[in-house]
């Protein structure tokens, strides 16, 4: 009795230190790229917002102490609040589109047919594509010279609406948002598809026997075990949207042209940073910065929001 009572503990407290050294060893591997993370990525970043309650046009030395008064010019800047209102309707337009458009296609090719993917590759093709390359296919396709929109448009007898897309303050920010849920739509595709395939396809078909039409099938069956990818592609989504800068510059330049009607946070930022591309007397570095504080927040925010009102209802349909 003694013996096993005495061996029953010595090999659970072997079994602690064999899962302690396995843990520390897996900490060790961690380290370099902990390492990396908060000295190239962390400090910096957190490092620089003390920047926002100064006066700095980024060179030489920081000027004297401003407190929240970069904040408050913030709140009382037109232009970025104009542009914050930019990326609020490419939010609220991509969210429209990926919850009908992104997911009628990943229904279409979940369907088992010839060439599904090959076709599967294709929508996937624009999210690998670099936003300069997308930027530069869109330019090409709206060029009032070269562009072959136009043409097209007055080969169907439709020649009236042609236009300068870009250069058209009505049409720019719409051609800008049709880029950008372009390259969005590959990505909300290709999740909303991996969550269809993780439906019981018995389930359907019991449905369907049931007498159950198409719509009542998509409703009762397929919709609730698609709550996670709602959730997965919408908080994606979010920060996409108010991350929005690379396509946009590509497309409309850092001033979003025409006269701002396409400038975005995003851009907004690297304008007051770099006025002309490149450190200057006109630049208020620390202005940028609390501009990008401002972004990161609302750009938390959104996401955080989502995930709790989708969470709740990935749990309740579930």
């Amino acid at each position: 009795m003694g013996v096993e009572a005495t061996a029953q503990p010595t090999g659970l407290v072997r079994a602690r230190v064999a899962g302690f050294a396995r843990r520390r060893f897996a900490l060790w591997l961690l380290l370099p790229a902990l390492v990396l993370t908060l000295g190239f990525y962390v400090l910096p970043t957190v490092g620089s917002y003390w920047l926002a309650f100064f006066d700095w046009d980024g060179l030489g030395p920081v000027g004297g102490f401003v407190g929240l008064d970069n904040f408050s010019r913030l709140l009382h800047d037109d232009s970025f609040l104009a542009a914050a209102l930019h990326n609020v309707w490419i939010f609220v337009v991509l969210l429209v589109a990926t919850n009908t458009v992104s997911l009628g296609l990943a229904m279409l090719i979940d369907r088992k047919f010839a060439l599904r993917n090959v076709y599967r590759a294709i929508i996937f093709l624009p999210y690998v594509l670099s936003p300069l390359a997308i930027g530069f296919i869109w330019q090409v396709l709206l060029s009032p010279s070269i562009g072959i929109l136009n043409p097209a448009l007055d080969a169907v007898g439709l020649g009236g609406l042609q236009r300068e897309w870009l250069a058209d303050p009505g049409t720019a920010l719409w051609v800008v948002i049709a880029a950008l849920a372009w390259q969005w739509n590959a990505l909300a595709t290709v999740v909303f598809l991996a969550g269809l395939q993780s439906v019981p396809g018995e389930l359907r078909d019991a449905a369907r026997i049931d007498g159950a039409r198409p719509a009542r099938v998509l409703r009762d069956v397929t919709l609730p075990f698609l709550a996670p990818a709602f959730t997965t592609v919408n908080v994606l989504l979010a920060v996409f949207a108010f991350r929005a800068f690379d396509l946009v510059y590509v497309l409309t330049g850092p001033l979003g042209a025409p006269d701002g009607e396409t400038l975005v946070m995003g851009t907004a930022v690297y304008t007051t940073a770099f006025p002309t591309g490149q450190f200057s007397s006109g630049a208020s570095f620390s202005y940028a910065v609390a501009q990008g504080i401002f972004l990161t927040a609302v750009l938390g925010l959104a996401a955080f929001a989502l995930l709790a009102f989708l969470g709740r209802r990935e749990k309740r349909v579930l």
